[in-house]
């Protein structure tokens, strides 16, 4: 195996592992905080991955997209709830988390058994596949409604966050910081 051959499975690899830690860490810790910087740091090593397949557009867009947007945009909704709100307590013994956890085991033997038996076959690329061109061609022809799609529902889910923050805060008028009941001074 050649020099360059070996150092690509090596960041692959560690970038991999780095992904499948932190995207546990995410679901698994329980100070939302705690969730956001597993999601930063899963987003991170996924860019790395990106990066070591040579896959840079890829990896520009991950860096963009969702850690200068979706992981501030979870922050912001954490701090708007405040940090400090613990979920409900579970109370799910060890048994359901136990067979869950198998079942989730299962099926992914299952799926990387399937996966292998069936052994796709590998395409050549077409010319320009993955090019800037290509993908804003993309992008802004056939994937407009379901790009702007994703917009709205952001958005949706900002309004959302706001509504759910404003029910369990209390009233608060975004202007002037007066009580928004109709009162006046």
């Amino acid at each position: 195996m050649p020099p360059a051959s070996i150092q690509q499975l090596a960041a692959f690899s560690f970038f991999a592992a780095l992904a499948v830690v932190s995207a546990l860490a995410t679901v698994m810790m329980r100070n939302p905080i705690r969730n956001a910087v597993g999601l930063f740091v899963h987003v991170l090593s996924l860019a790395g991955l990106y990066v070591s397949l040579s896959a840079h557009f890829l990896t520009a867009v991950q860096l963009i997209v969702y850690v200068g947007a979706v992981v501030v945009l979870f922050v912001f909704v954490i701090m708007l709830l405040g940090p400090a709100s613990e979920a409900p307590s579970d109370t799910a013994g060890r048994l359901p988390r136990g067979i869950g956890a198998a079942a989730m085991v299962a099926a992914g033997v299952f799926l990387a058994r399937v996966v292998i038996d069936l052994r796709p076959e590998r395409v050549a690329n077409p010319p320009g596949f993955g090019t800037i061109e290509t993908v804003g061609r993309e992008l802004f022809g056939p994937a407009m409604i379901p790009f702007e799609m994703a917009s709205v529902l952001l958005t949706a889910a900002i309004v959302g966050a706001f509504a759910v923050a404003r029910s369990h805060h209390g009233k608060v008028s975004m202007s002037t910081g007066e009580p928004s009941d109709g009162s006046s001074r």
